[in-house]
């Protein structure tokens, strides 16, 4: 029978952890193995909390690590490494799984019989499972989007026109953020898997994807994005495609509550993502140079999207507007570092930006 194991990298976290965990623990295909990843400064505490509550899941192997490096890019390698399941399972720490979650893509996985299939992704439902709503209680979410650019995208995804607008102007899309160094990928659905409820996928969420866990080690997620690992899901799925399939199991659901208390300005988490994305192209793309004038033009472009957002926000000292001017002014300084030496500079570079802003 394949095996999982679940990745929860978390940092000050805990009130939402212990709420979260006993939803993955009590899932219809039980973990073999759950390996948190924590970067909080009580994080001593917290695994003791956690080890009290497993408990309950005596035969769960529970690996509490201690990730020096709060960045979940890192933490989530961190857990990779010491996974022991075929399938890894990674999820946030505030992702509510829905009970047959997982037996949803391990559905997927055992109806793969050519070895094509190499993750699976579920979907993030709106409305809580029953079991985790009591959970939530006491909980506050993320500040949802102001009502200027809520009322917006509403109207405008009604038409052709404006659902154009929404994806290439205001980047309301993974496929507009994230520049696809290699190319677009086969989304075809196999054949064989014609029967179930599944749509092919280019990216993965990391709020609740899953991978062969041979391909999550050859794979890792960026080493370099330690203080803001912007986009860094993305980039790790997109490369998981280079060995077969993605795929979205419609039927898998879970809840991404987002917590609120974000630990990163606006302006600060634009800046990151559009280097990282620098990042990316300089470390995979054959061709880096002839993606310069592409990334080019998406940093003009973003400007003018995050001006119109910032402003039906409100937000009148335009925090992602600046965010997009510091990207262009210091992307080339990162262009002009050897690709081998951005383990080194990438993270002491972001420790200076932040330091700056």
């Amino acid at each position: 029978m394949t095996t999982w194991s679940l990745i929860v990298p978390t940092y000050n976290r805990r009130d939402v952890l212990l709420r979260v965990l006993p939803l993955a623990f009590g899932q219809t295909t039980p973990p073999r193995q759950v390996v948190i990843a924590d970067s909080s400064d009580d994080w001593q505490d917290t695994r003791a909390a956690v080890m009290d509550l497993a408990t309950g899941w005596p035969d769960i192997r529970i690996d509490y690590l201690h990730a020096t490096e709060r960045s979940s890019a890192t933490q989530r390698n961190l857990a990779c490494r010491h996974a022991t399941g075929d399938i890894v399972v990674m999820i946030d720490d505030d992702s509510f799984l829905y009970p047959d979650y997982v037996e949803r893509l391990l559905e997927v996985y055992a109806a793969d019989r050519t070895g094509q299939v190499v993750g699976v992704n579920g979907i993030n439902v709106p409305i809580m499972p029953d079991t985790g709503t009591k959970a939530a209680t006491g909980l506050a979410r993320k500040a949802p989007p102001s009502r200027g650019v809520g009322n917006l995208r509403q109207r405008v995804m009604r038409w052709r026109v404006g659902r154009w607008f929404s994806r290439e102007i205001l980047f309301q899309d993974m496929h507009s953020l994230f520049l696809k160094y290699e190319g677009p990928r086969d989304t075809a659905v196999p054949p064989e898997m014609a029967g179930l409820d599944l749509a092919g996928m280019t990216f993965m969420s990391g709020h609740g994807l899953s991978v062969r866990r041979e391909i999550a080690l050859a794979e890792p997620l960026d080493t370099s994005l330690r203080y803001y690992a912007a986009l860094e899901d993305l980039d790790a799925t997109y490369r998981y495609g280079r060995h077969g399939k993605l795929l979205r199991a419609n039927t898998a659901r879970l809840h991404h509550f987002e917590v609120a208390g974000g630990r990163i300005k606006r302006k600060t988490a634009t800046l990151f993502q559009l280097l990282n994305t620098l990042v990316f192209i300089k470390r995979h793309a054959a061709d880096p140079k002839a993606m310069l004038p592409t990334y080019r033009r998406m940093l003009r472009r973003r400007l003018l999207g995050e001006t119109i957002k910032d402003g039906l926000s409100r937000r009148w000292d335009f925090p992602q507007a600046c965010g997009v001017l510091l990207a262009m002014r210091h992307w080339r300084e990162l262009w002009r570092v050897p690709t081998d030496q951005l383990d080194d500079w990438y993270p002491e570079f972001q420790r200076r930006l932040l330091d700056e802003i």
